[in-house]
């Protein structure tokens, strides 16, 4: 297993600090950001694209030509330039009636075999998220025959919300053979992804670590707290 940490391209100097410690950088692609400065973590690179945070939602056809289309092309540069195996794309929300889960599978299937779908929990800022559950999961992945990045809290927050047990649907999730992973902690009864570090919530750690494959690339997305994002580190290579 390798152990990753999510920065921004300005996080550069604290990526140096905890650099000896991870394997790699999944790298969020900030238009405007210089990319070729992250060369010098001298660690593999993995790219996040935009997400709603800035717009970007592949589900609406309306931004198709706008932030959409900067989106991934800005992923693509940066992959490219860093050499990036994996680029993960959120599948979008439903922001309007001009959003479906066929506009985001449109969008998807057009991409190289670089990206990757991150499920997601079921809303945020009021819309409802493209896939969450696990039957949009399985339409948007086997039609556009791309790989899961599987969010381990996403996943909780989904199966809370709807009322299933969170172990048993990512033990369902895990048929669709993911090979990269997002966690942190979270308090699932609050409703929303907080990002804590890892025994700081209510989750089983335990479990997931259990269930990831022996080849797979683990994304710590942790706030950036040197010590307490080194213990993270710490718990996942136990």
């Amino acid at each position: 297993m390798e152990i990753g940490i999510k920065i921004y391209p300005e996080d550069i100097a604290y990526a140096k600090k905890l650099s000896r410690y991870c394997d790699f950088f999944e790298v969020t692609a900030i238009p405007g950001s210089d990319f070729r400065a992250l060369k010098s973590l001298k660690r593999p690179i993995t790219i996040h694209a935009i997400h709603s945070k800035w717009g970007f939602n592949p589900a609406n056809p309306e931004k198709q030509h706008t932030i959409n289309k900067k989106g991934i092309e800005i992923a693509k540069k940066a992959a490219d330039l860093l050499d990036a195996e994996t680029i993960v794309i959120h599948p979008g929300y439903i922001e309007s009636a001009a959003c479906s889960i066929t506009e985001t599978i449109r969008t998807i299937k057009r991409l190289d075999k670089r990206f990757t779908v991150e499920n997601l929990p079921p809303s945020t800022g009021g819309f409802d998220h493209v896939g969450g559950s696990l039957k949009e999961l399985k339409k948007i992945l086997t039609t556009t025959k791309k790989s899961l990045c599987l969010d381990f809290p996403h996943a909780a927050e989904f199966a809370y919300q709807n009322r299933l047990d969170y172990i048993g649907f990512i033990k369902r999730m895990m048929r669709f053979k993911p090979k990269y992973f997002h966690i942190s902690d979270t308090k699932i009864q609050d409703k929303k992804d907080m990002h804590l570090h890892l025994k700081e919530g209510n989750l089983k750690m335990e479990y997931f670590k259990d269930i990831v494959p022996d080849d797979a690339r683990i994304v710590l997305e942790t706030a950036h707290e040197f010590r307490k994002q080194h213990r993270d580190i710490d718990i996942l290579r136990e």
